[in-house]
């Protein structure tokens, strides 16, 4: 038997370790509290979450970018690139033969070959990994009408493409746009003429007109209107044509150093036996009202200013 001192003993130790399980169990509660409000206050540091913001944009961004790569590595059955995400996609004989034929039109030096395609491809700023059946760079406005009729009739997508600033990624191909089609792209690069008219009052372009260009070279046509963009991007020169296309117009008009007055154009329209392709001509300039002789008239105007 225990004597009474040693039962006093005992009681007191017990005591005591029940103490000190309270003391610690206090001191944790309160190292988890304090360690939950570090946290929080760490998470509303600017620094912190400016970390946090970059490092899951970072992952996000690489994961896209290796099912991107992805994308841009399958290839069709007879090896040409692939235009869009269809494992079952085929091209028929006209498509096939569409490189070949374009070739005839522009001539081989000016189709762009898989190793120079990239700038063709991706744009400056935006825009990027999709692929074409073929990259052209026509050198007139016959070339580009016969290109035109020749990607419609073998049911391709026709993307136009003028200085691919990239600016708002709208003239490079895209992946998984719902469009199954073979992609055709004309760049407009060899198409950058104009002619001032009415005492430089207006100026006749071509599709591939850079609006610097004309700021720099036709300081009167501007009229005291703003730059093309209040952000500053008349530096990289966007074409004229990307500009009707892209803000030149509705509440821009009265901003940009060039805006779209008449134009000759072409549409693309559905006939009972398939697409029509059909110039449009609202230029109104005397002696070019004929459509069928206009485009010839301008190619002419366009040799001699080469």
């Amino acid at each position: 038997k225990m004597s009474f001192r040693s039962r006093q003993l005992v009681k007191t130790c017990r005591q005591t370790s029940r103490l000190q399980h309270r003391l610690i169990s206090s001191s944790s509660s309160s190292t988890k509290t304090t360690a939950k409000e570090q946290i929080k206050s760490l998470f509303k540091s600017p620094l912190v979450l400016v970390g946090v913001s970059l490092t899951t944009g970072f992952v996000v961004g690489r994961w896209s970018s290796l099912q991107q790569q992805q994308e841009q590595q399958r290839v069709l059955p007879s090896g040409l690139p692939r235009t869009c995400c269809d494992d079952d996609i085929q091209l028929t004989d006209e498509q096939k033969a569409l490189p070949d034929q374009l070739s005839q039109i522009v001539g081989k030096n000016n189709m762009i070959q898989p190793s120079q395609s990239l700038p063709f491809l991706k744009g400056a700023r935006l825009g990027g990994h999709g692929q074409a059946l073929a990259i052209v760079t026509p050198t007139t406005l016959q070339q580009v009408v016969d290109c035109i009729s020749l990607v419609v009739n073998a049911n391709c997508v026709v993307l136009p493409q003028g200085s691919n600033t990239g600016l708002t990624g709208g003239s490079v191909p895209r992946v998984n746009t719902g469009d199954h089609r073979p992609l055709v792209l004309i760049s407009m690069k060899h198409l950058p003429q104009f002619v001032p008219l009415d005492q430089g009052k207006r100026v006749l372009c071509w599709a591939g007109a850079g609006l610097a260009t004309l700021s720099r070279e036709i300081p009167g046509l501007t009229g005291g209107r703003e730059s093309h963009s209040i952000l500053g991007s008349t530096f990289l020169n966007p074409t004229t044509a990307a500009g009707v296309a892209f803000g030149s117009g509705g509440t821009q008009l009265r901003k940009g150093p060039a805006y779209t007055d008449r134009a000759l154009y072409i549409q693309v329209k559905e006939g009972k036996k398939g697409p029509i392709v059909e110039l449009v001509n609202t230029l109104g300039i005397d002696g070019m009202e004929d459509n069928l002789k206009v485009v010839s008239k301008l190619d002419a105007i366009q040799e001699d200013k080469d």
